[in-house]
């Protein structure tokens, strides 16, 4: 509470900061978080923006757009049973980004991995079962909503999570909060919640925190003190990607292009210095902002997010990943 109530008055205390940097250092301002929300409402409706309570409001962004949402999204695993390996931390080192990583226990033995596998696949046809029997219900009467739900509360593994994304003006990078229910609509404790975690974020980087934009609300909360560097990173992986990818279409293209240039070239409309100046251009034509634009920072963030809540369905509410 005390560290909750410390993150609160910093986060109120911290001015907004407004001059882009987020090629550089892979923080955004509010206006580049404002652009983001509305390219993710967008593209995934699931998301909405929403107004906070007139207490929690941040002047710095607009009214009806302080927070995102998005609601009840499924989980049906938990993250040890989702990632298959033993929670149990031998050692700890850290990457390259300053996160905690595990070092991966020695291997099950053959019959521990066939219960995994098992287990797994019965999990996977459960759930399917579950989905089917819904879609019938659903099929053979639409107002039997009540009955479906019945149905899809027969697993007691399913859990829903209540996703929330602010803007943290101390870290200047988008926020994620999370609120959990059970199969039967009860709030998950916060215990439960950090089953849902990967281990090794789990006592590193997620806290119980009071949500800042909303009344008296206790949530668990990926801390932002590594996501800008870690989004840095995630981006530049993304234009290296792309620049590969350009780089591979061009090799392939590349000897009808110079069959081109040459017979130009031989019909006295080019020389070997036009050559040049267009072969530098196509190589400079892949430009940072053309392959990775701040609006989409939030589809990103939230392909990140999934590393650290495996089991929590993000799939569920974009299904462009």
């Amino acid at each position: 509470m005390i560290r909750s109530a410390f993150n609160s008055w910093r986060e109120y205390l911290t001015p907004a900061y407004h001059t882009s940097t987020f090629k550089q250092t892979g923080e955004i301002t509010p206006e580049e978080f404002v652009a983001a929300g509305d390219y993710l409402t967008y593209k995934f409706p699931t998301w909405q923006w929403s107004p906070a309570p007139a207490s929690k409001k941040r002047d710095f962004l607009p009214d009806d757009k302080q927070f995102l949402v998005t609601r009840r999204v499924p989980s049906y695993v938990r993250a040890a049973e989702y990632l298959g390996v033993n929670e149990t931390l031998e050692e700890e080192e850290v990457d390259e980004d300053g996160w905690t990583k595990t070092t991966v226990p020695a291997a099950k033995s053959t019959t521990e991995t066939s219960k995994v596998d098992d287990n797994k696949q019965n999990k996977e046809e459960d759930i399917e079962e579950i989905d089917d029997l819904i879609d019938e219900n659903a099929e053979e009467d639409d107002d039997d909503d009540d009955s479906a739900a019945v149905t899809a509360n027969n697993n007691p593994n399913k859990r829903s999570y209540d996703l929330y994304i602010h803007y943290s003006t101390a870290y200047r990078v988008p926020r994620m909060y999370l609120i959990g229910y059970d199969s039967n609509g009860t709030p998950l404790t916060p215990d439960q919640m950090f089953e849902d975690i990967t281990a090794d974020y789990r006592s590193k980087t997620v806290t119980i925190e009071k949500a800042p934009f909303l009344d008296d609300t206790t949530t668990v909360s990926i801390h932002p003190c590594r996501h800008a560097a870690v989004m840095k990173v995630l981006i530049g992986r993304a234009v290296q990607a792309a620049k590969r990818n350009k780089s591979q279409e061009k090799e392939k293209e590349s000897s009808s292009e110079q069959d081109l240039v040459k017979g130009v070239g031989k019909l006295g409309l080019a020389d070997s210095k036009d050559e040049e100046e267009w072969e530098q251009l196509d190589e400079d034509d892949v430009q940072e902002e053309d392959i990775v634009r701040v609006d989409q920072y939030l589809i990103i963030f939230l392909k990140f997010i999934t590393s650290v809540t495996p089991g929590i369905e993000h799939d569920y509410t974009m299904d462009a990943f």
